[in-house]
């Protein structure tokens, strides 16, 4: 289970925004003072909400499936990255495009998936679902 917390900041009809504080990997580390690998930035998660009555600054958990986290991976990582060598090998066997063309090709082959990706991100954001509940 993923698991974040953080403070309401505005509540509208059934949906709930909270302010989380994301940290990387490394920011538990006790020499991140030192590295400048460290990192954090706060995001604004939506939550769609009827089970409780929430109020602005509540702190509270924000929950998601482990899975939430792979299939992200997947959709930013995995299949953009198969896309990009597939359109390289393409370009460069069955094609015959010298390795600018075919570098440039497959980093144009990108921008559909991208912008299909646009397009559903409403539809998207359905499956990629938290739910919220009080830290108490």
């Amino acid at each position: 289970m993923i698991e974040h917390e953080g403070i309401v900041e505005k509540i509208s009809g059934n949906l709930v925004t909270v302010r989380i504080l994301q940290q990387s990997a490394c920011s538990a580390c006790h020499a991140k003072d030192m590295c400048m690998a460290a990192d954090s930035k706060e995001k604004l998660v939506e939550i769609p909400d009827v089970t409780g009555p929430y109020r602005l600054n509540d702190r509270v958990i924000i929950e998601g499936k482990e899975s939430i986290g792979y299939k992200a991976v997947l959709w930013a990582f995995v299949i953009p990255l198969l896309i990009l060598l597939a359109t390289l090998v393409v370009s460069l066997t069955v094609w015959e495009f010298n390795e600018i063309e075919a570098a440039l090709t497959s980093m144009a082959a990108l921008a559909p998936y991208y912008l299909v990706l646009y397009l559903l991100r409403d539809k998207m954001a359905k499956s990629f679902r938290f739910n919220i509940k009080n830290t108490n």
